[in-house]
């Protein structure tokens, strides 16, 4: 059998294509990253820290039974009255269960009831000495009987009644309802938080402290805070500072009293100071909050040769940080370029495509 001239053309065609693609180096990954300039400047030594203002007292509402969410009757942001209802649950099951605990009751009353008229027959016929006390002594023990099962059965219908009133969702407290996650539809299980409630009162600004500013931050009597929509200015003092460290910021939470700030609204941002603190620490930078690469509670930067193109990881300590910057300290030097997107796709020696630079 003979073979086409076209087939041994196709043939010979594809020998040469597999022999060049053979010979071709596989293409070198270069991932698009951007950056910023680490610029030196002083920074405030961790002596001033943002935070955000809180209430003294904040509560996480549930329902204490389970159902269906039949109705919200109040949305975020909304203030609230002590025993203001906040949403209701579907309360048919309840409702039945309270009936028949309802009848439940009345048939042991009526029990006990004939139970006495039946005592007291006994007690007539023995004092005509028709019958015995021990027939006598016999209907008392009824008697208590029928009297303790209507106990229980009262019992059981308080109980009932109780789970009956838990299908409302009830303020504990006057105060702003910070968030309401509860929506008509929703099946909620028994304690799921479905509202969070920030009560009136006394105010805070909550803070994360660098490790090297715990000593400081006890010692020290008051805080001058200042808040940044409108300049206001306030005297604070610390009520709370967490015993153990954030296990992804490695930052301890702190609180500070504002006294004489009952009227702030929730969720403003503050700078907390310490009064006459020193300034100018100048091995420290600070940089976006994203270019810091978190493992198992280490930070590093990637620094990228404007020559090469390429990558090398850095590693830094985290002295303050807040909810877009962080500042650092280690082996950095000013101009150098530092990766503030796509931190976690990158591997050492990489090469990177420059999407935006931009001084700091």
């Amino acid at each position: 059998m003979s073979t086409s001239p076209h087939l041994w053309r196709i043939a010979l065609l594809g020998l040469l294509l597999a022999g060049c693609s053979k010979q071709q180096a596989p293409s070198e990954e270069v991932r698009p990253v951007r950056v910023v300039s680490a610029g030196q400047h002083g920074i405030d030594n961790g002596n001033s820290f943002a935070g955000q203002v809180r209430a003294r007292t904040e509560t996480d509402l549930a329902f204490r039974i389970g159902g269906k969410v039949i109705a919200k009757l109040v949305n975020s942001g909304e203030h609230v009255r002590k025993g203001q209802v906040l949403a209701r649950l579907d309360a048919s099951d309840t409702s039945l269960d309270i009936s028949a605990k309802q009848a439940q009751l009345a048939a042991a009353e009526s029990d006990l009831a004939q139970q006495q008229l039946n005592l007291k027959r006994y007690q007539e016929l023995l004092a005509k000495q028709f019958i015995s006390q021990a027939q006598v002594d016999s209907q008392q023990n009824g008697v208590n009987a029928a009297r303790a099962k209507r106990d229980e059965a009262r019992a059981q219908l308080t109980a009932s009644r109780n789970q009956g009133s838990y299908t409302q969702l009830v303020a504990d407290a006057d105060g702003i309802v910070s968030q309401m996650l509860a929506e008509p539809g929703q099946v909620v299980a028994a304690g799921q938080t479905v509202a969070r409630l920030a009560h009136d009162g006394e105010r805070e600004v909550a803070i994360q402290l660098p490790e090297n500013a715990l000593a400081s931050v006890r010692q020290q009597q008051t805080f001058n805070i200042s808040l940044w929509a409108g300049k206001q200015q306030y005297q604070g003092r610390l009520r709370e500072l967490a015993g153990d460290a954030d296990p992804a910021t490695r930052t301890y939470a702190a609180r500070i009293t504002l006294p004489q700030a009952a009227g702030l609204a929730l969720g403003q941002t503050a700078t907390v100071a310490l009064p006459g603190a020193s300034h100018g620490d100048s091995s420290a930078m600070r940089l976006p909050l994203t270019a810091l690469l978190d493992e198992q509670g280490k930070h590093a930067l990637w620094i990228v040769d404007p020559k090469t193109q390429r990558v090398s990881r850095r590693a830094v300590s985290v002295l303050d940080i807040n909810s877009d910057s962080a500042s650092v300290r280690g082996a950095l030097q000013p101009g150098e370029l530092v990766v503030t997107a796509g931190v976690h796709l990158l591997h050492e020696g990489q090469r990177v495509l420059l999407l935006q630079q931009g001084e700091q």
